[in-house]
């Protein structure tokens, strides 16, 4: 063994003066230096002979023994006399810093193994060992000829003679790589998992098994205004929780401790600034290296924008099950309503089938009137109803009188006042009352509200009409004896298809859209309705507020002619239609007015008649059986001879991309069935002047 092991004796020792006094740099320790001793020359041995102790106390006898320690424990040892700067690494020394059995090492080459950015690190703690007289350990990196860096921890110990001058330094190194690269892996992730910690929105939460804060993130300051700091040691109930939150938790964690399973807990809670916010919690269980619990982890997930979509869609489902349910209600309501005026229409057709008395015609005459009548308010209704829903109703507006737009709704209810023996009151001032409105439209408000009042009433019942000036308004009021409503009936009285559900002979039926289109025909006056009751059976109350007009205001009282007074010269009229009857009957009711007309029911007989004859005007509709009344007009345009031929949509398609799609046809109106009498007469009064409006 004493062979395996050299020594190097320096003749460069400019560094030893100055480790002597204290000032050298503790990484020379590591710098052993290895020759044979054999090859050593004899003055430089004797000088080392006479400078240390008995050769029975000599380290240099006992490396060869240490040799094999060291291969097995995987330390490298080394030996350095401080006075003769005679310097001994073992094997394993020499291996750990790439020096070959038999090569010479120096001081020169540790310089070279060394890390330039450990070198002053080095230096520093072997100049504090030697000056304070302490034992060396220091931590320092050397890097190999292929590059390889390596961490070592070198310790040592120092002799002293009894002037205190040093004389030798034992020692040992070990490779540490693999423990520092380890360590440092768990400081990257300790690092790593607090920044994930203090960005995560979750609260992460320690307890021990007293269920007090061990450990709790940075995000909780947000949620309650408290740092983490004032959490830790404390348990919930300390914290000042809720009593009921504070026994869910306790709950939970007892669980979670005594058999060591995962539990979930949800909770709301609400922040400094008064917003709830909704937590999920996973409580984790930590074990020992014994399997028992021994503290539990908690990450609580902020689910608030979760709970707030989902109680959104519980509401939205709601409100479609309501909307649903009405739907229902609504179609069973709109059946109803049209059987009402379609059956007498067909006993009255039956009973002129049977009779040619000339009474019993005009009696009947009389109730297909009033019931097509009937159908044609249901219908403008539905159609009001979904134009002002679209934003597409415009108001006629001018300054008009509150009194004579209420007269003619109360000429539209007399007969159903009369029918039921009800008696009307109508209070309101003399002086005219002037307001910026469209009067069809007042008249139309106020005729649902008095029918309503009707409908609801029982036979004999009071319904008065009040009217009174609020400062830059006029209220009117229209009360009754009726049915009454519940509170939760006021609440959606207004709603589309909402209905007060009448019993016995209350029980009108009727769609639920007249008050929803009240109120929004008010609305679109800039006024507001309201309504009171004082419960079922007791009546009710609606009140609808207007503003007054300007004083300042032009008074449009010029009469309008009437355009059934204007006489007309007669017609050519052209009527396409695939409902024959229909078709038909328009001829006979033109030819009544004066005018010549035909009909032709496919779109391909049009075009054909179109062109052959001589045309005032074309009612066209635009479902036909070949081709659509909109591919008709595209061909008649595309003609020289039908360029001004004046097109009339005459249809039961009402909605605006219907009206957008006849414009862009080239009709020049579009009327939706069934046409009035006057819009009639005015039409073919017209006829000769080309418009491209879209009435």
């Amino acid at each position: 063994m004493r062979g395996m092991l050299t020594v190097w004796q320096s003749t460069d020792w400019w560094w030893l003066p100055a480790l002597v006094s204290g000032g050298f740099a503790a990484g020379w320790l590591g710098r052993a230096l290895a020759h044979r001793r054999a090859g050593a020359p004899a003055e430089a041995a004797a000088a080392a002979a006479a400078a240390t102790p008995a050769a029975a106390d000599d380290p240099f006898d006992q490396l060869d023994l240490l040799d094999h320690i060291g291969d097995s424990a995987g330390i490298g040892f080394y030996h350095w006399n401080v006075v003769s700067g005679e310097v001994l690494w073992s094997r394993r020394h020499r291996s750990m810093f790439g020096v070959d059995a038999g090569s010479p090492v120096s001081l020169a080459l540790f310089d070279q193994r060394l890390h330039p950015d450990d070198v002053d690190g080095v230096k520093a703690a072997i100049t504090r060992a030697f000056a304070e007289r302490k034992d060396y350990v220091h931590e320092y990196r050397i890097r190999l000829d292929s590059g390889e860096l390596r961490t070592i921890r070198g310790s040592g110990r120092i002799s002293f003679d009894g002037a205190g001058r040093p004389l030798r330094m034992s020692g040992a190194v070990i490779d540490i790589s693999a423990a520092t690269e380890a360590r440092l892996a768990v400081m990257r992730r300790e690092r790593e998992l607090a920044a994930i910690i203090e960005n995560l929105p979750d609260v992460i939460t320690r307890f021990d098994l007293q269920q007090r804060h061990l450990f709790v993130s940075p995000c909780i300051e947000a949620i309650t205004g408290m740092p983490p700091s004032a959490f830790i040691g404390k348990t919930n109930e300390e914290l000042g929780m809720d009593a009921l939150m504070c026994a869910r938790w306790r709950a939970v964690l007892d669980d979670v401790i005594r058999n060591g399973i995962v539990r979930e807990l949800e909770f709301s809670f609400f922040d400094p600034q008064g917003k709830e916010h909704f937590f999920v919690t996973r409580a984790i269980p930590a074990f020992d290296g014994a399997g028992a619990v021994e503290s539990v982890l908690t990450i609580a997930s902020d689910h608030t924008a979760r709970e707030v979509a989902a109680r959104r869609l519980r509401a939205s489902e709601a409100l479609l099950q309501q909307a649903d349910l009405r739907k229902n209600e609504y179609l069973a309501t709109l059946a109803h309503e049209l059987r009402g005026p379609l059956a007498p229409i067909a006993t009255a057709v039956q009973l002129m089938k049977l009779s040619e008395r000339s009474e019993v015609w005009q009696k009947s005459r009389q109730v297909i009137e009033r019931q097509v009548g009937q159908l044609v308010e249901l219908v403008d209704d539905l159609m009001d109803v979904g134009r002002i829903s679209s934003g597409k109703l415009e108001l006629r507006l001018a300054r008009v009188a509150l009194q004579p737009a209420v007269e003619h709704a109360i000429e539209s209810v007399r007969p159903l006042f009369d029918g039921a023996g009800q008696q009307l009151t109508v209070s309101m001032p003399a002086a005219p009352i002037w307001l910026h409105a469209d009067a069809t439209r007042l008249t139309q408000i106020f005729t649902n509200l008095l029918t309503n009042a009707a409908k609801y009433s029982p036979a004999g019942a009071q319904v008065t009409l009040q009217a009174s000036m609020e400062g830059d308004k006029v209220c009117v009021l229209v009360s009754d004896t009726g049915i009454g409503l519940t509170a939760a009936a006021m609440e959606t009285i207004f709603d589309m298809f909402s209905q007060v559900h009448a019993q016995g002979e209350q029980a009108r039926g009727g769609l639920g859209i007249g008050l929803s289109l009240v109120r929004q025909l008010v609305t679109l006056h800039q006024g507001d309705i309201g309504v009171t009751s004082a419960g079922p059976g007791k009546g009710a109350q609606f009140s609808v507020r207007l503003p007054l007009a300007p004083a300042s205001e032009a008074i449009d009282s010029a009469p309008r002619p009437s355009p059934a007074a204007a006489a007309m010269p007669p017609r050519q009229v052209l009527v396409v239609d695939d409902n024959v009857d229909g078709a038909d009957t328009l001829v006979a009711l033109l030819a009544a007015l004066g005018h010549q007309a035909r009909s032709v029911h496919k779109g391909q007989d049009a075009i054909a008649a179109a062109e052959a004859g001589a045309y005032d005007l074309v009612l066209l509709d635009l479902g036909l059986p070949d081709i659509s009344g909109v591919q008709v007009a595209l061909h008649v345009r595309g003609k020289p001879w039908g360029r001004d031929l004046k097109l009339v949509a005459l249809t039961g398609l009402g909605q605006q991309h219907d009206r957008d799609l006849t414009r862009l046809a080239g009709f020049n109106l579009h009327l939706v069935k069934p046409v009035r009498i006057d819009d009639l007469l005015a039409l073919v009064g017209d006829a000769s002047t080309s418009s491209s409006a879209s009435a």
